[in-house]
């Protein structure tokens, strides 16, 4: 670099925060909202009874600042999740239904919309059945393949994306098997579908069976690596693979826990159980019910949410936790303050704002994330959005 230019970034650096000198490839221009406009699990709100959400929110995310402007609706049946393809063009669309094209007990189905670089507004792809009650969706870093996993269906799927971004019909189904204790666990219940930062694995957690997957797409093939069992009764919901590739952090569902799984991010095992932890305190009720699970981008903290089913200070709640050099977790925070039944929420790109969908609240919550403690502050910046469930972003 010449010495007059390198002299020149220099001083602008010593003046300015770098964020502002240079664009910011990591921060998000658009954000996607997807609502339940029909039997929201958990329930919604008297004003979401009387007049329904239209599907799918479109936002403008304001740089610098994070705070989101609706820019359009468009019509979805139960967007339960959300997730923009790796190359920011397209967004696919969970249907959490079982009644696609109007059969009784028949098919869930995914949407896949085109995403206009511009304005972030959606146009309409096409749509494709899946086994019913779809829960969770990824997109293969690659881009080539849409993973599935259907709660009720009992299966793993995988559809392969044309390089237009259409769907087509799934190319594997892997049906599961097998069952556990608690009442809610009478029939496999996959519920999230995670890919490994090293692009090689999907994982999968299933919460009717207990039982954390590993799984490799050869061809157009899921080819099952390894697996373990969880504790009888957990009901894994969701999960996520540390940055470094090296753990696997599974939050259950049915008992309020979330566990930590040594992982061979080179081979696809599933190694010991390193850790488990309560994500709410020893008095609490015995109904319990979590829901999301992310790890910041630094690799640093983990997130979690409580959802309210009864009578606690802590029942509707953020868990906040530091991620240790030996990857086990140190509770640092709950959040509770303008929450109410998080069934999801999202870390922006950058890593600078968490956003809580407030599925019985009406409201999308953004809070920063403190750098050096990892914990959650309200900018006091709350949107209103009908019974919000998934959120995802467009950089």
């Amino acid at each position: 670099m010449p010495q007059k230019i390198f002299l020149f970034i220099s001083i602008l650096t010593f003046l300015f925060p770098m964020q502002l000198i240079f664009a910011n490839d990591s921060e998000a221009r658009f954000a996607y909202v997807g609502s339940y406009t029909r039997g929201a699990p958990g329930g919604w709100s008297s004003a979401a009874d009387t007049k329904p959400p239209t599907g799918i929110s479109v936002y403008s995310v304001n740089p610098g600042v994070g705070d989101l402007k609706l820019i359009q609706t468009v019509k979805s049946e139960n967007p339960a999740f959300v997730v923009v393809h790796p190359n920011q063009n397209h967004l696919y669309v969970l249907n959490e239904i079982n009644d696609y094209q109007g059969k009784k007990k028949g098919f869930g189905s995914i949407e896949a919309w085109k995403i206009n670089d511009k304005t972030g507004k959606l146009t309409f792809l096409n749509r494709v059945a899946t086994a019913i009650i779809p829960a969770q969706i990824a997109v293969s870093p690659k881009g080539n393949f849409l993973a599935v996993a259907t709660y009720m269906g009992g299966t793993y799927e995988i559809l392969p994306i044309e390089g237009n971004g259409r769907l087509m019909d799934a190319s594997s189904v892997l049906s599961q098997s097998g069952t556990g204790p608690h009442h809610r666990q009478k029939i496999p219940h996959p519920h999230a579908v995670h890919f490994s930062p090293c692009e090689k694995w999907l994982l999968g957690a299933d919460l009717g069976n207990d039982m954390i997957k590993v799984f490799q797409i050869q061809g157009d093939q899921l080819k099952e690596i390894s697996s373990t069992k969880l504790i009888a009764g957990s009901g894994p919901r969701h999960l996520y693979v540390h940055p470094d590739g090296s753990v696997i952090y599974v939050i259950n569902e049915l008992n309020a826990t979330i566990t930590v799984l040594d992982f061979d991010s080179t081979t696809g095992k599933i190694g010991k159980e390193l850790q488990t932890v309560t994500t709410v305190p020893q008095d609490f009720p015995s109904e319990k019910s979590t829901a999301e699970i992310i790890v910041h981008p630094s690799g640093k903290f983990l997130y979690g949410s409580n959802r309210k089913f009864e009578d606690h200070p802590l029942a509707d709640s953020i868990v906040t936790y530091r991620i240790g050099k030996d990857k086990k977790l140190k509770l640092i925070d709950y959040t509770t303050e303008g929450i109410k039944f998080p069934r999801t929420f999202m870390i922006d790109p950058s890593g600078t704002w968490l956003y809580v969908m407030n599925q019985k609240g009406d409201t999308i919550r953004q809070y920063t994330i403190s750098p050096e403690s990892g914990k959650l502050h309200f900018t006091g910046f709350e949107i209103p959005c009908k019974v919000p469930v998934s959120m995802t972003f467009k950089r």
